[in-house]
Parts: structure tokens; sequence; C-alpha cells
């Protein structure tokens, strides 16, 4: 075999592959070849050379330098190690690193090892610096191919971007009231702060970023927003976004009202406001009564209170006065139709707040206006709460009846993992205290009481039906004696 077409690597001798012998003992592979056999030379070097490399990553180890020499061929040494992503690249788990093996042009042999070793040196103290940048050197073939790329993408303005970016969003989603709210909320409202008449750049990123406070909920969703949209444009600065990720906050701990506290919310929502325009005061004060007790009662999102099936509630044969939403009132709710129909979990409340007799709102224009006057009513009345609080009411309501986690998400509308993260982190410590109290003490009270009136009710059975027995088997003998007279 012609010495330049030959590999090492595939060589074997007495039964054991090459790459299985220790390196170390290179002069001890194929000992009585004589010299001018080729191909053994050819063994015997790679194994020196690659016991060269070994001997080069211990002392960089010693050093505590993290980038080694790697043998690539019989004839090429590369380095390898974890670096800051390549341009257009995604580490493990949207990880900013990943581990590459970066071939740097240096031949196997003595001369190559010792290059190799002082650019690996380099570029730990590059990665230890922070200074580390993929230069055409160490990208070599693919730094062409982002050329490419780069040169497509960076001539589109940022809103053209955005254009094709949302074109792609909906072959995977409807366009129906949900599937406009997501992209607004959950896109378009980050990607609106990239300045849009210009091209991508860096610049452009750290413009959007920082109009965001670190830890903050807004930077954690913008920094999420922006790497899925650069990954979707093929644009390789994910550095600067890495640069301004921050952890996704804790949310801010809310009050929850007690029930006393909603029911007193009831009259004060019902107050006129006399300071403010007549244009707020179009909506009349039991209209904004009957809102706020059917969001008490039934635990609605906001929106999902123009969604309810106003025949079917008012209906005489609704005896559990249930609630259910009708989808297509609202353009569709935010987790579609429930599975069951929604209960007061407080009947007696379907009554004290007139439910039964129907005052929608007044309201015009869309679905998110109509939501927004009842932020506004509550806090223009000053309750101290918002109208999703009751919400949160609802769902602790419900633990504090025993109402099982299941049957209480369905209720809710969502699974039983997000009621169980989302609601019961607002059960504070007195919360948790009332529970206790009646589900435990009070019902190991009631359940001593219930015990003796029930042995007392089992023993007055029990005479009872020794009594009847009694008179069974007095009616039984009369009837044997009958028999045998006749």
């Amino acid at each position: 075999m012609p010495a330049t077409t030959f590999d090492p690597r595939n060589s074997e001798w007495e039964g054991i592959p090459i790459d299985k012998w220790e390196a170390s003992k290179w002069k001890q592979w194929k000992p009585k070849y004589p010299a001018s056999d080729e191909q053994a030379k050819l063994e015997r070097e790679y194994l020196r050379i690659k016991y060269a490399v070994q001997q080069a990553n211990t002392a960089l180890n010693l050093d505590r330098v993290k980038v080694k020499l790697k043998l690539t061929s019989p004839k090429t040494i590369g380095l390898q190690g974890t670096f800051p992503c390549r341009p257009g690249d995604v580490g493990k788990h949207g990880s900013p690193n990943k581990q590459y093996t970066i071939s740097c042009g240096f031949t196997a042999n003595d001369a190559g090892v010792k290059m190799a070793v002082l650019k690996a040196r380099e570029l730990d103290l590059s990665l230890i610096t922070k200074q580390f940048q993929w230069t055409p050197e160490l990208l070599g073939k693919q730094a062409q191919k982002i050329d490419q790329v780069d040169n497509y993408k960076y001539t589109k303005l940022i809103s053209e971007l955005i254009q094709d970016y949302e074109r792609e969003f909906w072959k995977t989603h409807e366009q129906d009231r949900r599937g406009i709210k997501t992209w607004e909320s959950h896109y378009m409202r980050h990607l609106k702060k990239l300045p849009q008449d210009v091209t991508m750049s860096a610049q452009a990123l750290e413009e959007a970023l920082e109009k965001t406070k670190p830890n903050t909920s807004s930077r954690f969703f913008l920094v999420w927003q922006l790497k899925k949209f650069c990954d979707f444009c093929g644009i390789d600065d994910l550095k600067t976004i890495y640069a301004y990720a921050t952890p996704n906050p804790l949310p801010t701990i809310r009050k929850i009202p007690s029930d006393e506290e909603i029911v007193q919310g009831y009259f004060t929502i019902g107050m006129p406001l006399s300071a403010y325009t007549s244009k707020d005061n179009i909506t009349l004060p039991e209209q904004w009564q009957w809102a706020y007790g059917m969001l008490a009662t039934y635990g609605l999102r906001p929106h999902e209170l123009f969604a309810v099936d106003l025949e079917a509630f008012i209906d005489l044969r609704n005896t559990f006065h249930l609630v259910n939403l009708n989808p297509s009132l609202t353009g569709g709710t935010k987790t579609g139709e429930r599975s069951c129909g929604i209960p007061p979990l407080h009947p007696h409340w379907v009554e004290l707040f007139k439910l039964k007799n129907i005052r929608l709102p007044y309201n015009e224009g869309k679905l998110s206006n109509k939501t927004a006057k009842l932020y506004i009513r509550f806090r223009n009345n000053d309750l101290g709460f918002r109208p999703y609080d009751l919400r949160h009411a609802y769902a602790i309501r419900g633990h504090r009846l025993r109402v099982p986690i299941k049957t209480m998400a369905d209720y809710l509308g969502h699974t039983v993992q997000e009621h169980t993260k989302t609601y019961q982190r607002w059960m504070n410590e007195d919360t948790n205290l009332e529970i206790y109290k009646e589900v435990v003490i009070h019902r190991q009270g009631t359940s001593k009481e219930a015990m003796k009136e029930r042995i007392n009710e089992l023993e007055a059975e029990t005479l009872a039906l020794k009594a009847e027995n009694a008179t069974l088997k007095q009616l039984l003998i009369q009837h044997q004696l009958g028999e045998l007279l006749s």
C-alpha cells in the first residue's frame, strides 16, 4: 500500500489493534520488523506522536489548562475544549458553550506538538479573560458558510425579519383570538423593543435589552424571545444576549382577599364615582356588581366573563347554578371549553350577589378593552386587589372545602401541575392555619360527636332488630303448630 494512502490507525499486530496498544511502549510495536518496512515505521511514529500528545496533555492538566491536544489524524493535531458556541450554533439545553475540536493545521510531529501546546495555552487565556472570539482561522471552512448566511440575513431590516418570523408563527398556530393574543403578548410585545428600521446587529440587540431592568420578568422573557428570534434568523450573536441573561424572578406575593373582604368588595364596587368622567359611569353600578359577583363566585378569568352561556345559566333546570362557557362568544378562551360546568363553592353567593338577574357590563370594543375596564374599575374603587385575585381566592376556597385537586383544576380550566404550581403559592401562613383548623381540628371535634350519635343510633337499631326477630320467631312457631294440628 502506498505510504500516501496508508492509515496506521487501521493496523494491528498479533491480534491487537494499534489504538489498543499502550502508546508509551511505541518502541515495542513490531520490534523485529526491519527498518526498511515503511508501514511498521509509520505505525511506530504514529504511536510515538500519540504518546507525545498524552505527555503534553498531562503537563497542561497540571497547569489547569482546559484546552487539550487531540491527534485528529496520523498527520494532524487539533485542539479540543469547551468554547462559546460558534455563530449559528446552540449548546446542549440552550447552553452558550459547547465542546469543539478545532483544527489549526498543526502537523503531527515534534514541532507541531510544541506549536499546539502554545496555541492551547493562548486559547485558554482568552477564555479565562473572556476575550475569546471565533476568528476565520479558528472557524476554518465554516467561516465561508457563515459569511454567506450573514450576508443574506443582514441585508434585511429587523422589521422584515419580524414579518418573516410572523409568517413562520402562523404555520403552527390558528389565527383565532387565542393565536392573535399569543403572538401579541408573547412575541411582538418583546420584538417591538428592537429598532425596526435597521439591520440586525449586536448593537440592535443591546438597544432592546437595555430597555429592561435586570432581575425582572421583562428582561427574562425578552432574552428568551430574542434567543428564539435569532435562532430563526440564523444570527450568531448570542453572546450579547447571554451577557444580559437574568434568572426568572419569583412573582411578587399577592394579598388574596378573604371571603369577608370579597363580600365587602361587592358593595364597594357598586359605589358611583362622581369624581370621574361620565364615560366611566356609562356602566351602571349594578352591572359592575354583577361582573364582580360572577368573578368571585366562579373563579373566572376576567375575559371569560364575556363567554358565559347566560341562557344556560338562568335556565330553571340549572338547579346547581353551574356556569358553562361558550368560547365562540369571545373567539376562544385561554384553555378552550371546560370539561365540566363550574359550580359556586359558596352557593349562597348566587342569591347574595343576585347573579341570576343578568346585568352584563356595558362595554364596547375589543375583548381586551372590555377586560381592561374591569381592572380600571377595581383600581378606581380602591378595592385593594385585582380581578384575577378573585380567581386565586376561589382556588384557595376549594382547598379549604377539601375539594380534590384534580376536580379544582377542572373547575379552573387548567392542568393539575399548573394548579399546584400557580395557586398553592398564594396560600400564606394564615390561610394554611385556617385550612388546618377546618380540616383537622374541626373534623376531629365533630367526628367525636358524630361517633357518639352514631353509636346511639346503632344501639337503637339493634334493639329494634332484636324485638323484630322475637316477633318473627313467635309467628313461625304458631305457623308450625297450625300445620301439625291440621
